[in-house]
């Protein structure tokens, strides 16, 4: 059975994927000025008519599809659940269903974009198609009513890409782990970047939302407004030409195309400066997202852009989605010259290189024991936005000592 990818948040807590699961509701909360406590998500998505919880076991004629999840369809009404059944390469769910909610299917578009795929093949209990399309991240959002004045960013980059356009003053909230720009301390915050509060973010009545579907789990918030009508601009670059066009996106949601144009020239020309720098021979690179279990990114995910510019390459580059699980065994064959630990929401002083060094299976890993395992900021290597490219600079310095 393959492994399955585990929740890993940009910069938040490791995973979300163990929490206990129940229906959560879909009223709004009161009117304080301050969001209660809010509780870890217990659901994986969610439509108007159905909440998706984790089924504890795959279906025998799935279990070896790539990245698989089952899921109990819930009904807000009650009545009996129904399943579902998503992996990269199809995703089962019933026919009825979707035909008396097609908000189904944008589920099956966020949890496949969250995991680096732009490809629906949906199917029924038979296995018969039901759609078969490529989609974009503009059919997952949804426009804004009218000028764009309150703004509620659901990411620490879509923080700092709103900031990069001179609009922060524009923005009313923001998740937990936002930490740029400094006025980021002054918002409301909302939770955590796996598990905002969502009835609170539809209180506040925002004009547009910054969501994100940059790892698994985010499908829980971007279905999540759009059950709740808020309108969003949905994000998630798998390439730094993806960054770049979403800068321009969002400087025209916030009219303000030149300053996004001046951003995107910014961006280009650090590329240019890192590509002319680049040496002849490129290092095998292994970039750790987290330790236990081992998540490195996959084919879908922009860090093959700046192991490139770096002068690396991704040694797992040809594994498919955004981010994947490895096996000690795995990374020992993959021989990598040089590794990163950048791991998830975890402060660069606190990351540990002898944690990859000593780790049991890694013993004859050739870059460990030359003492090749380096710090590698998150904020910068997690953060696809427009201060990516310091990752790649971080990364270039080392390449070129070796």
């Amino acid at each position: 059975m393959p492994r399955t990818l585990t929740e890993v948040g940009s910069c938040a807590a490791k995973s979300a994927e163990t929490l206990p699961v129940a229906a959560a509701p879909l009223a709004v909360s009161g009117s304080s000025s301050q969001s209660p406590p809010v509780r870890k998500p217990e659901h994986q998505w969610e439509t108007r008519r159905f909440v998706a919880v984790r089924a504890t076991e795959v279906p025998r004629p799935h279990a070896a599809e790539e990245a698989v999840q089952a899921f109990e369809l819930r009904g807000r009404g009650g009545g009996d659940a129904l399943s579902a059944v998503f992996s990269l390469g199809r995703q089962m769910l019933p026919r009825h269903a979707v035909a008396d909610d097609p908000d189904l299917l944008h589920a099956a578009r966020a949890w496949l974009a969250a995991r680096g795929s732009r490809e629906l093949r949906a199917v029924d209990e038979e296995g018969a198609p039901i759609c078969s399309e490529r989609f974009t991240l503009s059919d997952l959002g949804s426009s804004a009513v009218q000028p764009v004045q309150k703004v509620i960013t659901l990411a620490p980059s879509n923080a700092e890409l709103v900031a990069s356009l001179g609009c922060f003053d524009r923005v009313i909230a923001c998740e937990d782990s936002s930490d740029w720009p400094p006025e980021t301390a002054d918002r409301e915050r909302l939770g955590p970047d796996l598990g905002p509060d969502l009835d609170r973010v539809a209180e506040l009545r925002p004009d547009l939302v910054f969501s994100s579907l940059s790892v698994p789990g985010m499908e829980r918030i971007v279905t999540g407004l759009r059950a709740r009508g808020v309108p969003q601009r949905v994000l998630a670059p798998r390439s730094i030409a993806d960054v770049q066009a979403e800068v321009r996106l969002a400087g025209a949601d916030l009219e303000v195309p030149g300053r996004a144009e001046e951003v995107v020239a910014q961006m280009e020309a650090e590329a240019a400066a890192l590509r002319a720098s680049r040496p002849p021979r490129p290092a095998k690179v292994y970039l750790e997202w987290w330790p236990r279990p081992m998540f490195t990114p996959g084919a879908a995910c922009f860090s093959n852009n700046l192991i490139e510019l770096a002068g690396g390459v991704n040694v797992f580059a040809d594994r498919p989605g955004a981010s994947v699980e490895i096996t000690a065994e795995e990374l020992v064959a993959a021989d990598p010259d040089i590794c990163f630990v950048s791991w998830c929401g975890v402060a660069v002083a606190k990351l540990d290189p002898e944690n990859l060094i000593t780790r049991a299976g890694l013993e004859s890993l050739r870059a460990a024991r030359a003492g090749r395992v380096l710090r590698l900021d998150e904020r910068y290597s997690g953060r696809p936005g427009p201060h990516m490219l310091e990752a790649a600079r971080i990364m270039a310095r080392a390449i070129a000592s070796l």
